[in-house]
């Protein structure tokens, strides 16, 4: 019993020594802020006793311990009993004060039991740290939790409402909050700051971290504020403030979440802002009068970065301004379709296409940053308001007016971006075929009317519409080419003939062509009535070909013919650019003093139709005759001048008085004004040669996908929608597939299953 006595009195007497020596000055400290003189010496006495205690008896450990634990536990009862008498708007100071002096007490407390630790880890017991953490935890904070996260959101929530002089205690008191989730803390001083560090996390993985408790308050509170908050500025604000005002709010929001908010927990605060302040308003912002509309209709570009900055950042809200951007631009392509002055001249048509697509594609880079939906958007809409001929036949005469006119005297560079221009454009017509059509038409004209200004400039675009679309969508075009290239070997070998390509004396040249790749109107391939001198030349001429070319057989369009004619009748001797109908003409009335057209066209041997416009040439050409009077024509006649129409009983003659300062003149045929029934008649013309076209289309896609077919079979519904996404070159509609598939039926190629009548065999 006396031995027992003896070593409570030994334990009491080092607690006495301990505490005279050190405790009661950092106690001192703490309430008065007084510092004993003898704080060094003190320090080395207390650490010493407690080394000799942990080292001469391991029995006293545990109690020593107890008594580490007791003057803490003791400290956090009374800071408890001070916060929890504290007012709401007081609390946080008082827990930030007391937080401060607990550690204090915490970090000498440790410093001076230190050695301690080394049994405690003996026995597998927590450090002292990791059980002042915890007495902290258990004795102040749970206590006080709810309290604690209500004062800290509502701190947050002043900060929110730019009272910033909150922004540094926030901070503070996170910092408390995620000290309390350290794992194997440790206590120390940092730059005369007591500051805990360790590594994060929990030793049940499982735990729901005090993180992770504040936050879930936290989400609650900002879900609250943020949907307020949206709800009043939607309804009080314009669409560019209501950008404007989120922008602000979210970067200052972003500047908080990096102050004071774990990183763990930035992307679910994200989320519920985005949600919240952009998500559930973006379709209100786009259709509002002051919103994504009426900004892309006044060109508020300013204003739609800014939208953009912001719907960006909720990904799924950009649809809501894709939504408004793709009718705006297809009302806009509709408007300039709409517009008849523009629309009908291919010269005004097609640069102001090309303007607009420039402008688009400048709002979706400056705007939008390229954003590939919005390039899709753009894509979609073009391709909708193009789906008209009318832009596919505009496109095709702006390339045309380009190649005859428009890149005389542009550069390389020039010539490149236009070129371009026209396929950027070409990638969104549906009826690429109508401008197949048509462009192949036109190539074929200017290069039997050697009107390109540039081969290679030809050669570049078909390149170009080949890159674009395929080899087949070309291949009458390369042919063309193709056939100049022949034509020209051909042509230097008949001149290095003995006559040097001048049979009789006269400069005779040919264009070899492939009859069923160039486009020629079966009109001009008439035989025509021609004097000797120019039969001969097409005779030896023949005489050449034929003996290369044993198995070819040629065919003349002298209706397409060109002459060089020399008036030995006129005082200067002019030479002139005329067809040889008009030669022929010119020929007549050299031997006839009058003659009516419809007699001329009997004696050259062509129908009247087709000389009417030859006969215009002669006498309104401006090359001659810039004001149109029908008096300084080549040849009179009675016919009406302001009209410039020829009837097949008007009477023509040579004009002996024609007089032109120039040497040499051009009498080529003038586009003769079509009648409306002439107009309708081609348009007629001109849709049927579409549509067989596309019927041949049809019949080769349809054979193809049936010939590839597992088993050569398919079903009717599944064959059409094959077939409209096979073909490229128009939109084809069921009704036109099924027709096809009809005509295939027909040519015993496919056939009705026996035993579904509903799918198709190929047999072929």
């Amino acid at each position: 019993m006396s031995s027992e006595n003896e070593r409570i009195e030994d334990f009491n007497q080092i607690k006495e020594t301990l505490e005279n020596e050190i405790i009661n000055g950092i106690m001192d400290y703490i309430k008065n802020g007084i510092v004993s003189n003898n704080n060094a010496s003190s320090y080395m006495k207390a650490y010493n006793l407690i080394v000799k205690i942990v080292d001469s008896n391991k029995n006293k450990c545990e109690a020593l311990f107890n008594y580490y634990k007791k003057i803490i536990s003791d400290y956090i009862e009374d800071c408890y009993k001070k916060l929890n008498n504290e007012s709401n708007s007081h609390l946080i100071d008082s827990l930030i004060k007391n937080t401060d002096n607990i550690n204090f007490l915490i970090y000498w407390m440790n410093k001076i039991f230190s050695y301690l630790d080394r049994s405690l880890k003996d026995k597998k017991k927590q450090s002292l740290s990791k059980n002042s953490l915890e007495l902290y935890i258990n004795e102040l904070f749970d206590p006080l939790k709810s309290k604690i996260f209500k004062e800290v959101n509502n701190l947050i929530k002043e900060d929110r409402k730019c009272n910033l002089e909150f922004r540094s205690k926030i901070k503070v008191v996170m910092k408390i909050i995620y000290n309390l989730d350290l794992f194997s803390p440790t206590i120390m001083k940092e730059n005369n700051k007591i500051i805990w560090i360790a590594e994060k996390g929990t030793d049940d993985k499982n735990k729901r971290t005090y993180g992770d408790l504040w936050y879930e308050t936290f989400s609650k509170e900002t879900s609250k504020f943020s949907k307020d908050k949206a709800s009043a500025d939607i309804h009080n604000m314009s669409a560019n403030e209501y950008i404007l005002c989120q922008l602000k709010y979210l970067h200052e929001e972003n500047i908080r979440k990096n102050e004071y908010i774990n990183h763990n927990y930035h992307d679910d605060i994200d989320k519920i802002n985005y949600e919240l302040l952009i998500g559930e308003n973006a379709e209100e912002l786009a259709k509002m009068d002051t919103g994504i509309s009426y900004m892309l209709t006044n060109k508020r570009n300013d204003e739609l970065k800014k939208a953009y900055d912001l719907f960006s950042l909720y990904p799924q809200s950009l649809k809501e301004i894709t939504t408004v951007f793709q009718p705006y631009i297809s009302k806009r392509g509709e408007d300039i379709y709409k517009d008849k002055e523009i629309s009908k001249d291919p010269k005004k048509f097609i640069p102001q296409l090309i303007s607009f697509k420039k402008e688009m594609d400048n709002l979706i880079q400056d705007c939008f940053r390229n954003n590939l939906d919005f390039q899709n958007t753009r894509n979609k809409a073009f391709n909708k308001f193009m789906n008209k001929e009318h832009f596919a036949k505009q496109l095709s005469n702006y390339a045309d007016f380009c190649m005859k006119i428009y890149f005389k005297g542009k550069s390389e560079e020039e010539v490149e971006n236009i070129l371009n221009e026209i396929i950027n454009l070409f990638k969104f017509l549906n009826t690429k075929l109508v401008f197949q059509i048509d462009a192949n038409k036109k190539l074929s004209d200017r290069l039997i009317k050697d009107s390109s200004i540039s081969i290679n400039y030809e050669k570049k675009l078909i390149s170009k519409l080949k890159q674009e679309s395929a080899v087949n969508f070309v291949s009458k075009m390369t042919q063309m080419m193709y056939d100049l290239d022949k034509n020209k070997k051909e042509i230097d070998e008949y001149k290095a003939l003995s006559h040097r390509g001048a049979p009789n004396g006269i400069k005779f040249n040919v264009k070899i062509i492939s009859q069923s790749v160039w486009e020629i109107n079966q009109k001009v391939m008439q035989k025509l009535e021609l004097p000797k001198s120019l039969s001969n030349c097409i005779e030896d001429f023949e005489n050449f070909y034929l003996k290369r070319h044993s198995a070819h057989k040629l065919k003349w369009c002298l209706g397409l013919s060109k002459i060089d004619i020399q008036y030995l009748c006129f005082k200067n001797k002019n030479i002139s650019t005329s067809t040889l109908p008009q030669y022929l003409t010119l020929l007549l009335l050299e031997k006839h003093q009058s003659l009516t057209l419809s007699k001329i066209a009997e004696l050259i041997g062509c129908q009247i139709n087709i000389i009417l416009s030859d006969i215009s040439g002669l006498v309104f050409n401006p090359s001659f005759n810039r004001n149109g009077k029908k008096e300084k024509g080549l040849i009179l006649g009675n016919f009406d001048d302001k009209k410039k129409v020829f009837k097949e009983t008007d009477e023509i003659s040579f004009n002996k008085n024609f007089t032109i300062s120039v040497q040499k003149f051009q009498t080529l045929p003038l586009n003769m004004k079509k009648t409306p029934a002439e107009e309708k008649d081609q348009e007629l013309e001109e849709l049927q040669i579409i549509k067989r076209y596309q019927d041949n289309i049809l019949q080769a896609t349809l054979t193809r996908i049936m010939k590839s077919r597992y088993k050569q079979k398919a079903t009717h519904t599944w064959l059409i929608s094959e077939a409209s996404k096979q073909i490229d070159l128009f939109k084809a509609q069921p009704q036109q597939i099924k027709e096809n598939i009809e005509k295939l039926i027909e040519k015993n190629i496919i056939k009705r299953s026996i035993k579904d009548r509903s799918c198709y065999e190929y047999i072929a």
